[in-house]
């Protein structure tokens, strides 16, 4: 049985190789990951809790639960989780359970659903989507770290109901398949140009599907966007940080229509922070030390926001 489609079967070709899980890719750190996959320990009759967290547990030894919390710390940093395998606790630098948390409050039902993440990071949130049932989910991630990250989690949950490629959803000739939902969280404000990526999740919703986006939001007095034209928050390539109105225009604009959509919720050093799994500059350093509300470069201080939209009848 074909994963989604024959067409998703076909991306995969070039990462079929289990010695080689990174195909063509280069990468001078690719040697180091592959040996490190191969040494994480198996557990014995693992079962995991999706529903509750990304929670792994199973029986094995001493030495290797050691082991296990050693090899996956080689894997830093872990920009999202946390993840809970036996004793080992990943403490990443987003608590991304409060951002799924946000989610759940949509009411979006997953059951059966053919699921797109793009942009995915390490799988966190494709792991909480198999835990509300979602029937399969194709992660695009680019960033090898954190498509080592994945391999490495499922080789204790060991699902083929999600799979990761490491492309950008640009660069890949899809054009048959069509996905329930598509999901872009944290990508919108680092396009140059925000409408050719709607467009490009766009194209990969089916008839009567869903668009999930998860973005910054600027204030009212910005107008449509704020344009940073530099840093924001201490993160490069923020290109547009889009109004409640700037995005309702984008999106109405590619023919979407917001369907609903939750209340802002400004970033805390409570969700994103350095830890021993995450320890280089963090939220910390992207706001002022006196006066959180405000960036370091003087603009507001970034608001996240959850819109679901669908394609106008």
């Amino acid at each position: 049985m074909n994963f989604i489609s024959i067409e998703c079967e076909e991306l995969f070709l070039d990462y079929m190789n289990p010695n080689n899980p990174f195909g063509q890719k280069k990468d001078k750190r690719i040697e180091n990951w592959t040996s490190l996959l191969s040494k994480i320990p198996s557990l014995e009759n693992a079962k995991s809790d999706l529903l509750s967290g990304v929670i792994i547990k199973g029986k094995c030894n001493g030495s290797d639960e050691e082991a296990i919390e050693n090899l996956l710390s080689e894997l830093l940093p872990w920009r999202k989780g946390p993840f809970k395998i036996n004793n080992t606790f990943i403490d990443s630098e987003w608590r991304s359970n409060l951002k799924w948390d946000r989610f759940l409050e949509l009411d979006l039902d997953l059951k059966d659903k053919t699921i797109l993440d793009v942009g995915s990071g390490n799988g966190y949130y494709a792991f909480r989507m198999l835990g509300l049932e979602a029937a399969a989910i194709l992660c695009l991630e680019p960033n090898l770290t954190h498509f080592s990250q994945f391999l490495a989690i499922n080789h204790f949950i060991k699902t083929n109901k999600i799979r990761m490629l490491p492309e950008r959803l640009e660069a890949l000739e899809m054009k048959e398949t069509h996905f329930d939902v598509v999901f872009s969280m944290g990508l919108l404000y680092h396009q140059r140009d925000p409408s050719k990526h709607l467009n490009s999740l766009s194209n990969r919703m089916k008839e009567g599907g869903q668009l999930v986006i998860e973005t910054i939001v600027a204030s009212n007095e910005y107008g449509d966007y704020l344009e940073p034209k530099g840093p924001y928050a201490s993160m490069p390539n923020v290109h547009f940080v889009h109004t409640n109105k700037g995005f309702m225009d984008l999106a109405e604009k590619e023919g979407l229509k917001v369907i609903s959509n939750s209340t802002e919720v400004q970033t805390t050093l409570n969700e994103q922070r350095q830890t021993k799994w995450m320890p280089f500059k963090s939220y910390e350093s992207a706001v002022l030390e006196t006066h959180q509300d405000i960036t370091v470069e003087n603009f507001p201080a970034p608001k996240r926001k959850f819109y679901v939209l669908e394609k106008f009848s």
